[in-house]
């Protein structure tokens, strides 16, 4: 029996917009606004829809007065073909000044992604512990934070994916300023964690089909005063790695700006030593 799945939404450009500098979104919506009235200011110059120009400016004039709605009067299209474009534009640029502001007040009213998950999730055999790490990025501590793990384990087809929700006995290790890792443990009365990966790996190596559905899913919520914070990541077999645990980075004074937060993209090869793994030698 083929089962066809519902498509998911997609908020990704949400997240592209919040993460991005004020000053290029800004930068973005004016080249945007800019390019529309060009198109249309050259559309008005093609269907010669003025009277009495001397320039092409002024149809590029007439197409910014049109678009903000000023409506100076000096220029008027004098043919059907005007009338059709002005309703057209008047339409565009309202739909536009909409998606504007609401691009603006998720830019100003929802901060970016502050919080960062390690791209790999450790299992340390000796102890039969799996390690994430989390870091905060912002200069504000995160008020009453608040972590939550479950399992997804292997299915395939038509076959319904069980779900664990781990225990909240996980263990907190401070690796630095706003930077924690969580480990929790890999075997439970009703499932183990890396069985599941195990079988999931063997099934998306040997088959073309639906790969298997196993994750281990990381909610992170928590507030910055008035902003809510809610972040959720994906671990799939392949990135659980073997080792000891996450390596911790030495803070030192030249690494905070003068609003005492850490200037990460400063500090040579961070991200890197972030995703540093001890080995289970060392």
């Amino acid at each position: 029996m083929h089962i066809k799945y519902p498509k998911k939404a997609s908020l990704g450009w949400a997240s592209e917009i919040r993460n991005k500098n004020f000053g290029i979104v800004l930068l973005e919506l004016f080249i945007y606004y800019l390019a529309v009235n060009l198109i249309f200011s050259a559309a008005y110059y093609m269907f010669n829809v003025l009277a009495n120009t001397v320039v092409f400016f002024d149809y590029v004039y007439f197409s910014f007065v049109t678009s903000l709605s000023v409506g100076y009067g000096d220029f008027v299209p004098v043919n059907v073909a005007g009338k059709i474009l002005v309703i057209i534009q008047t339409c565009i640029t309202a739909m536009y000044f909409a998606l504007m502001v609401s691009v603006l007040s998720l830019k100003m009213l929802y901060p970016r992604d502050l919080i960062r998950f390690s791209k790999n999730i450790i299992y340390n055999p000796q102890t039969d512990m799996l390690i994430v790490r989390v870091i905060n990025t912002s200069r504000d501590a995160l008020v009453n934070p608040n972590i939550r793990i479950s399992i997804t384990e292997h299915s395939t087809g038509s076959k319904s994916a069980g779900m664990f929700n781990i225990p909240i006995d996980y263990n907190l290790t401070y690796l630095g300023k706003y930077d924690f890792s969580y480990s929790f443990k890999n075997s439970y009365q009703s499932v183990n964690i890396i069985n599941e990966a195990n079988k999931a790996l063997e099934f998306n190596k040997s088959s073309d089909s639906m790969k298997s559905r196993f994750r281990i899913n990381i909610s992170l919520t928590g507030s910055y005063g008035f902003n809510q914070v809610a972040m959720y990541k994906k671990y799939y077999s392949k990135d659980i790695v073997t080792g000891k645990s996450f390596k911790p980075i030495t803070y030192n004074k030249n690494f905070y700006g003068r609003k005492k937060d850490i200037r990460y993209k400063k500090i040579k090869n961070y991200w890197e030593d972030f995703e540093d793994i001890e080995g289970l030698d060392e």
